[in-house]
């Protein structure tokens, strides 16, 4: 069978119940993962993992939901896709996803956490895939397998987050975590359905979500092949990373201007360091963009490439 597109969605989080007084303030960490899928550009192991990454990831959740609202799945992080032959054996496509409850950490703490999980949850699913692959285990992943994962994750995070925060910050209300599920469907069940993940939280527990979402598999949309795609990828790369950096400064600018006196000269030396990585960022850029430029520069005439007829060919 020829490469199809598979493509999870998640498509919203009910509120069963919750115990804040005020209401909840809950956001999603997203990981989606298949094996046997085409390899994406920079993966390194068995593996491919797509954490959206955005720094706003809290500000896109409502505040104050109460029992039995139901939130729509912010687009940011709502889908991901792989291309697969679902012909081959062993293959595997899921979700994980990480529900956290907004209160006082800071943003830029938060941050640098979702930045350790997104590393620390395709390192964890690549060693446990590579072991199975050399023990020749298809099964199912175990509940003891998961909740290894779970754990090394929420070390990392936790770690990342207390690394950035001063005494006086720690002694906060720290944002939870509520729950860590995970779905997967592999081989035949790799059809187009809803579903539902496993509950978060158990009937005994004050806070209670069900996130839901769907599978659909598809043809692979036809592209023109763009001959400047190293390039082009390069100099996107380095722009994002230019304008995370400017958010962040921006950000930590704004909270030195309510913070305690206590508080200033962790939040000046971290303005610091991000200004000294967004202007080696900004150094970076105009090489790329030279390259970008003359990649197209020499493809500009598409009819000195042989190429098959019938290839669309998108030099810029």
């Amino acid at each position: 069978m020829a490469l199809q597109r598979v493509t999870l969605r998640l498509t919203e989080l009910r509120c069963i119940t919750q115990s804040e007084s005020g209401g909840s303030e809950p956001y999603l960490w997203v990981t989606y993962f298949a094996v046997g899928a085409q390899p994406l550009p920079f993966q390194q192991g068995p593996v491919a993992t797509i954490t959206p990454a955005y720094d706003a990831f809290r500000a896109d959740f409502p505040d104050n939901v109460e029992a039995g609202q139901v939130m729509i799945i912010p687009p940011f992080l709502a889908t991901a896709s792989f291309d697969m032959d679902l012909d081959a054996e062993h293959l595997l496509v899921g979700c994980i996803a990480v529900l956290m409850e907004e209160d006082d950490t800071p943003d830029s703490s938060i941050i640098l956490g979702r930045i350790a999980y997104s590393k620390e949850i395709d390192k964890q699913l690549n060693d446990l895939v590579h072991k199975r692959l050399v023990a020749g285990d298809s099964s199912p992943l175990k509940d003891e397998e998961l909740a290894a994962i779970k754990d090394a994750v929420k070390t990392k995070v936790e770690d990342a987050v207390g690394s950035n925060q001063s005494l006086w910050n720690i002694f906060t209300d720290q944002d939870d975590n509520l729950g860590f599920v995970y779905v997967g469907f592999s081989d035949s069940e790799i059809v187009s359905h809803f579903f539902d993940f496993p509950h978060i939280g158990s009937d005994t527990d004050a806070n209670r979500f069900v996130l839901s979402g769907d599978l659909s598999i598809g043809a692979i949309p036809t592209e023109p092949i763009d001959l400047c795609k190293t390039q082009r990828t390069a100099v996107k790369a380095k722009q994002d990373e230019i304008d995370s950096l400017q958010g962040r400064v921006g950000m930590l600018q704004s909270q030195l201007q309510h913070a305690t006196p206590q508080q200033k000269a962790a939040i000046v030396d971290e303005i610091e360091e991000t200004n000294a990585l967004l202007t080696q960022a900004e150094a970076d850029l105009p090489a790329l963009q030279a390259a970008l430029e003359e990649c197209q520069h020499r493809h500009d005439h598409a009819h000195e490439i042989h190429v098959d007829p019938g290839v669309v060919l998108d030099p810029g």
